[in-house]
C-alpha cells in the first residue's frame, strides 16, 4: 500500500528509531509490511552497519536500503527513493527520527480516510522553530503561493502521495527547493486534489541550508526557471 522513503545521512544514532516509528504507525493504522526504503546519503559513520544489522532482524516491514554513489542531499536523496518504491502511495521521512509516530499517524490516517492525491503538514507550533528559519518561511511561502497560484501552508512538510501522480511530473532539482518544483508541477495535472494537516514540531535544527550562500544562488535559479515552466506550460 505504502512505501516510505527514508533519507539518512550520518544518522547511525538515530535510523534504528526512525524506522520503528514508521512500522508503529503502521501498525496502529493497519497498513501491513509496509515498504521502507533508506537512502544512505554517503554516510561517514555508521549509519550503513546499522541497516545491515536490521535487514537481519525481523522486522514487520519490507526493508530495504541503497547508498548513493556521492552525496545528492535530501532532494536527491527522496527522488532516488521515488525510483525504487513500488507501492501504490509514497512518503517521505528524514532518517532523523524528528518525527514521532503519533505525528506520521495523522497523515496516515488523513490520507486513508479522505480521496486525495496528496496530505502534506506544517507546523502547528511554529513558535518552537528556529527564528530566523521561521521568518523566510513566513516571508517564502505566501511569496511561494502568490506567483504560482496554490494555497500551501508550507512547502517542505513530511507529504505522502499518489505514486502515480509523480510519475506523470519530472523533478529536475536536487536544491534545497526541489518540493517546490513537486507541487508547481502537480498543480498542473487534471484531477490533483491536496490537503494539509497539522504537526508538532519536537527538535529543530538551529541552521538551514536554504540560508548558505550556494544554496539561495540553487534556489533563486530553480524559481525564476519555475515561473518560466509556470508561464509557457
Amino acid at each position: 500500500m505504502i512505501s516510505f522513503v527514508v533519507p539518512a545521512h550520518n544518522e547511525e544514532n538515530r535510523i534504528e528509531q526512525t524506522i520503528n516509528e514508521i512500522i508503529n504507525s503502521c501498525k496502529d493504522e493497519n497498513i501491513k509490511n509496509p515498504e521502507i526504503i533508506v537512502i544512505n546519503d554517503c554516510s561517514t559513520d555508521n549509519t550503513l552497519e546499522v541497516l545491515k544489522k536490521l535487514n537481519q532482524n525481523n522486522l514487520e516491514c519490507q526493508l530495504s536500503f541503497y547508498t548513493n554513489p556521492k552525496n545528492l542531499g535530501f532532494g536527491g536523496s527522496v527522488k532516488q527513493g521515488f525510483n525504487m518504491a513500488n507501492r501504490e502511495s509514497i512518503m517521505w521521512i528524514p532518517g532523523d527520527n524528528a518525527h514521532p509516530a503519533s505525528e506520521i499517524k495523522k497523515i496516515l490516517k488523513h490520507f486513508i480516510s479522505n480521496n486525495y492525491s496528496a496530505i502534506s503538514t506544517y507546523y502547528s507550533n511554529k513558535e518552537k522553530r528556529n527564528f530566523f528559519r521561521q521568518l523566510f518561511t513566513d516571508i517564502y511561502t505566501p511569496f511561494l503561493n502568490f506567483v504560482f497560484g496554490l494555497k500551501l501552508k508550507y512547502y517542505n512538510g513530511l507529504t505522502i502521495i499518489d505514486r502515480g501522480c509523480l510519475k506523470e511530473i519530472n523533478i529536475q532539482t536536487d536544491a534545497h527547493c526541489w518540493q517546490v518544483e513537486m507541487w508547481v508541477k502537480l498543480k498542473k495535472l487534471n484531477n490533483f486534489n491536496y490537503d494539509f494537516v497539522p504537526t508538532l514540531l519536537f527538535e529543530d535544527d538551529k541552521s538551514t541550508a536554504v540560508f548558505k550562500l550556494r544554496n539561495s544562488i540553487k534556489v533563486f535559479f530553480v524559481i525564476i526557471k519555475l515561473i518560466l515552466f509556470n508561464l509557457f506550460k
